[in-house]
């Protein structure tokens, strides 16, 4: 896994929205490696793009139906709407 989440236009876009929270959970994501004490601590809070409707139900990804999550929620999110 990197060591920061992508810099690009989407991912930036939904982290200002989001105001570096997660949407599942609502806690702080991490943006980089170096912001976690542990990697294992980054392995679980950092960003990841999530499916708001899963595209294995026929979700999209379009902007609106991505959101972002920690990788722990994300996870445990699975493919649930």
């Amino acid at each position: 896994q990197p060591y920061a989440i992508p810099d690009t236009p989407l991912v930036q876009s939904l982290w200002q929205k989001q105001s570096g929270l997660c949407a599942l959970c609502g806690e702080p994501m991490l943006k980089s490696r170096f912001e976690a004490p542990h990697a294992s601590i980054w392995a679980k809070r950092r960003a990841t793009l999530d499916h708001i409707h899963p595209r294995s139900k026929g979700g999209s990804d379009a902007p609106e139906n991505l959101q972002l999550a920690h990788a722990a929620c994300n996870k445990r999110k699975g493919d649930r709407v």
